[in-house]
């Protein structure tokens, strides 16, 4: 008997004119397809993963449900794909870490929000869907964790809890995807910091760990059936558990796996010394990137929290660099009340410390952040903002471009990050004459950094 497949269209909401957004596989949405496979069985579905063209791949697919998951920088391709696919009378779900924190942003265009990780809210959604072909409001009703409009407001249901068994979650659909023999894995989800511009932490609130059993697993799968050599973590911090680093060496080498896959991975300068740097080395780390953001302890205490020191950072590159571990850094300037002098300053520590790969922000109001509540106070943001301001190129927009400075004018903080930008195209290109192959490496996980919140593992993502 012949099934008639539901058609699913997940569309990944991103720039794609920014290589940054677009150099990776959208994992968040794979993890989707693979619940709805497990739970419904996979002849159920037919499903189609895309990023561009979706006007006319609403046309050609002609999906039964589409899917949209984005960022606050990326909302407004979002809220545009909504209303393509409402002109059809295709119900939308939206999801992602921006619905997550400003549900009450939802169109009308939208028909459900996913509020936090999806993998278990989707097999529900699908089973309304199934028995009447549409999201009825009494039904999503009694479903957690989602929003949807109820007369002229956005209602939202109890929070659903996370996933605690990890393990339990099931290995992205990369089928659906192009991977290539460097690619990427998320082996957590969280981070035990709070960064105060950091929107993953607050999505996640805690920190839950994929087994050792489970990662090497999936790097195996990446191995034997993608020849995936080279895998980045792309948790927001990899070496918050010593153990299970340790357990995922002994079970790499037991499947003969040790040394033939290369790894990088995001660490925090409080957390390097000798044992660390050692287990990363035997897991064959090849680079790692830390997010330093200053050099001055006032500052960085006001981005970072009194868990971590200037100390820190100097023995952590020092470390690394003794082990032979590539290291790069990012650093953020234009907090509101940092002067000049204390930006050079931790220009002057970038120069000393001859880190070979930095990148260079400018503070940017992410919803969800402290940061955000502080530039919605100064009236610089809102529910109703142009979502694309949050997605500009500073040095290219620098006159458009959100500032929450109060010490610099923007002009002023574009000649500074025009000495910054100068500063890493100096090393870079040093760095290029002595280490042409892995310069290259080094640039594309500082670029991580940057557009770490983009690429989370979140709801109908895919930073």
């Amino acid at each position: 008997m012949m099934i008639n497949k539901v058609k699913i269209l997940l569309i990944n909401a991103i720039d794609i004119s920014k290589p940054t957004q677009t150099m990776l596989p959208p994992l968040g949405l794979g993890y989707l397809a693979s619940s709805l496979r497990s739970e419904f069985g996979s002849e159920m579905f037919e499903f189609k993963i895309i990023d561009r063209d979706v006007e006319n791949q609403i046309r050609i697919f002609k999906p039964n449900i589409v899917g949209i998951s984005c960022v606050s920088l990326n909302f407004n391709y979002a809220k545009e794909y909504a209303k393509m696919a409402k002109k059809k009378k295709i119900p939308v779900i939206i999801g992602g870490i921006h619905i997550s924190i400003m549900p009450k942003t939802m169109t009308r265009d939208m028909d459900v929000a996913v509020i936090g990780e999806g993998e278990e809210a989707i097999k529900e959604l699908f089973s309304i869907y199934q028995s009447k072909k549409m999201f009825d409001k009494n039904d999503l009703s009694g479903i957690k964790g989602v929003a949807f409009w109820k007369g002229k407001k956005v209602v939202q249901t109890e929070i659903r809890p996370p996933v605690r068994d990890m393990d339990k979650i099931l290995m992205p659909a990369r089928d659906l995807m192009k991977i290539d023999k460097c690619t990427h894995v998320f082996s957590s989800r969280g981070c035990p910091y709070r960064c105060v511009f950091c929107a993953s932490s607050r999505f996640w609130k805690s920190t839950r760990f994929f087994s050792a059993k489970y990662v090497v697993a999936e790097i195996k799968h990446l191995y034997d059936t993608y020849g995936v050599r080279e895998v980045d973590f792309w948790d927001d911090l990899f070496i918050v558990s010593k153990p299970r680093i340790k357990e995922m060496i002994k079970l790499m080498r037991k499947e003969k796996l040790l040394g033939k896959v290369s790894f990088f991975c995001a660490v925090r300068s409080n957390l390097i010394d000798e044992s660390m740097a050692k287990l990363l080395k035997k897991l064959n780390i090849k680079g790692v990137s830390m997010g330093l953001e200053s050099a001055t302890p006032r500052i960085l205490n006001y981005l970072k929290g009194d868990t971590i020191n200037i100390g820190n950072h100097k023995k952590a590159i020092r470390i690394l660099k003794k082990h032979g571990l590539e290291t790069s850094a990012s650093f953020i300037i234009g907090t509101p009340d940092e002067t000049r002098e204390e930006i050079l300053e931790t220009l002057k520590f970038i120069k000393e410390s001859k880190l070979r790969g930095i990148t260079i922000s400018v503070l940017t109001p992410l919803p969800g952040t402290p940061i955000w509540d502080y530039a919605e106070k100064r009236g610089l943001v809102s529910e109703r903002m142009d979502w694309s301001r949050l997605n500009m190129d500073f040095v290219e927009n620098y006159k458009e471009a959100i500032v929450l400075s109060e010490k610099l004018s923007r002009e002023e903080l574009f000649q500074l990050v025009t000495i910054f930008m100068n500063e890493r195209r100096f090393r870079q290109f040093v760095d290029y004459l002595r280490h042409p192959v892995m310069i290259l490496r080094v640039i594309y996980h500082q670029i991580k950094k940057i557009v770490s919140p983009i690429f989370s593992p979140l709801l109908l993502r895919n930073k």
